[in-house]
């Protein structure tokens, strides 16, 4: 018995050193050049098409990064990344690029596979409102609806009153909130914004934060004790936030197709 609780004690120690092993964290690279004026960082799964960003130039450039899926073994339906790579393949270009940011930045997540009404971008960035965009600083690319999951006020974090069912994610918010932004910035109340992981930033709004911010946030994400499912979940809900957004960040539906894309009929 002894020796089987050694082997065991062995065994975690091992586990805990490979858990502990960090990634090498980012760096930026020099400035170099003129930066393109409109990019888009389109991240992908292995098997996904992203030829359609070829199709946007030369309007749009553009910077693919791939990501493996997750859980594929364990649930062969869930050809999906999880969101914590998402995030992590975000915050990485950020820092790295930080030197060489465009006037316009586009980060587009991969497909969900499981996603019942696919949200196509080509079209919707031919029509993106560039001026929007840099007098804003940042907007989410998906404009909330009543009748889909993209619905502001059905996704609404509340930090201080987490209910039972979301209490594995909301429960553990003012703490990573504080980790994030700094113990003197209050935990709203609560926190709501259009999920989906796709959004515009300005090169002035990206830099009204300092690489050593951004930098931050990525070793929360690298380090946390959260699932990066359910980290890279908060980054969903906090990317306003981040760019200068209030915590509840759920524009006018009609309003923000208006904004975004020139589809004013009905304001």
């Amino acid at each position: 018995m002894r020796g089987r609780i050694a082997t065991i004690a062995a065994a975690a120690v091992t586990l805990a050193r490979i858990g502990s092993v960090a990634a090498t964290p980012p760096k930026p690279k020099d400035a170099s050049g003129d930066p393109a004026a409109r990019l888009i960082v389109k991240v992908k799964l292995d098997a996904e098409d992203a030829s359609w960003t070829q199709k946007l130039e030369p309007s749009w450039q553009h910077n693919i990064i791939t990501v493996e899926a997750m859980y594929s073994h364990a649930h062969p339906k869930a050809h999906r990344p999880d969101k914590g790579r998402v995030a992590n393949a975000y915050l990485m270009w950020i820092i790295e690029n930080y030197n060489n940011l465009p006037e316009t930045l586009v980060f587009i997540p991969p497909r969900d596979t499981l996603e019942k009404h696919h949200f196509g971008f080509h079209n919707p960035l031919l029509n993106l409102k560039i001026p929007f965009i840099q007098e804003s600083g940042f907007a989410n690319l998906r404009c909330p609806t009543q009748k889909s999951q993209t619905t502001c006020n059905d996704k609404v974090l509340k930090p201080m009153q987490p209910p039972y069912e979301l209490r594995t994610l909301e429960e553990k918010v003012p703490k990573s909130w504080h980790n994030l932004f700094g113990n003197d910035k209050e935990v709203p109340q609560q926190i709501a914004t259009v999920l989906g992981n796709a959004f515009a930033v300005s090169k002035a709004q990206v830099r009204k934060r300092s690489v050593e911010e951004y930098l931050k946030y990525w070793t929360w994400l690298n380090n946390t004790i959260m699932d990066d499912d359910s980290s890279g979940l908060l980054m969903e809900y906090l990317w306003p936030t981040v760019f200068g957004k209030e915590a509840i960040s759920c524009p006018e539906k009609a309003q923000c197709e208006c904004d975004l894309y020139g589809r004013c009929d009905d304001i």
